[in-house]
């Protein structure tokens, strides 16, 4: 399991991206919150970055710093901060589930900026790679709320399942119950 863990939490690179696995370090939680600071919560309905849920993003350099010390001390998984052009401009957060050897992506999401340049499915790309040649595990679930068209098209079009509907699984702000979609790609399906 040890060995798993070394190839599985590490820095990748994909074409454009760099996928980093911060330390925690008020440097390091600096360089996130200089870009997270200018961006408007409103934006990022479908996840939370913020541990106080207070917003959706962080509100703080020191809230800042405890994400990254929760997501770096994570036993089963990994968050990976997205780098373009060496500026922080996404996140992305994956587990292992040992007991069906898969691998399960909480959340991805990217800066208001830097939506529509295809960064998802290049991330994506690069975790069914690590996954599928290096990790041989047999299946990577995402999932996405019902109303997040981008997100859908994205795992759509990068050929996984639609494996089942959480019918009203989440509460929104506005007390209103939205449908959690659960998708999966095979190692079989896998096309790398």
């Amino acid at each position: 399991m040890e060995k798993f863990f070394s190839l599985f939490k590490r820095n990748l690179k994909t074409e454009r991206l760099d996928l980093r696995i911060l330390e925690p370090s008020l440097k390091n939680a600096q360089i996130v919150w200089n870009v997270m600071k200018n961006e408007n919560p409103d934006d990022y309905k479908y996840m939370w970055f913020s541990m106080t849920h207070k917003s959706h993003l962080v509100e703080s350099v020191e809230e800042t710093f405890d994400r990254i010390n929760v997501d770096y001390n994570q036993k089963n998984g990994c968050a990976y901060y997205i780098f373009y052009e060496n500026k922080f401009i996404g996140y992305m957060r994956v587990h292992y589930i040992e007991n069906n050897n898969s691998l399960q992506c909480a959340s991805v999401w990217f800066i208001k900026s830097q939506w529509g340049n295809g960064f998802n499915k290049e991330v994506h790309k690069k975790l069914e790679e690590l996954a599928f040649n290096e990790l041989h595990v047999n299946r990577i679930c995402r999932q996405v709320m019902a109303d997040n068209e981008r997100s859908k098209h994205s795992i759509e079009s990068s050929g996984y399942h639609l494996d089942g509907i959480d019918r009203q699984a989440n509460k929104m702000e506005d007390g209103t119950y939205m449908d959690h979609l659960w998708y999966s790609k095979l190692a079989s399906e896998y096309k790398g």
